[in-house]
């Protein structure tokens, strides 16, 4: 294991996923922000901010959101590459997604 990402849902079930240099290989920082990016325009997803400002921590917590919990368990080929790029665009060794908190 390389990295790990931890995922906490809403009703306080967490999973942890661990991803391998292999997994994280399809994204570099700048192209898992695009990717992050894309993907929520392209989900209908608008952004929480009142001032419009449409950070980065916004957009995985609110993709992570959008995922069903059954996407988490078993893993979705989806959400793993959305796990990938999330761990690329922070640019962490660890990261946890908790959606209960709604923090990163």
């Amino acid at each position: 294991m390389d990295h790990l990402v931890s995922v906490v849902l809403k009703n306080g079930e967490r999973y942890a996923f661990p991803l391998g240099a292999d997994d994280l290989a399809a994204f570099d920082a700048a192209s898992a922000r695009h990717w992050i990016s894309e993907t929520f325009v392209a989900a209908g997803l608008e952004t929480p901010n009142p001032m419009g400002k449409l950070l980065l921590v916004d957009q995985i917590l609110m993709l992570a959101l959008n995922f069903k919990s059954a996407d988490y368990d078993p893993l979705t080929p989806e959400v793993r590459r959305f796990l990938c790029a999330a761990m690329q665009a922070m640019g962490r060794p660890t990261l946890t997604i908790d959606l209960a908190a709604y923090k990163l």
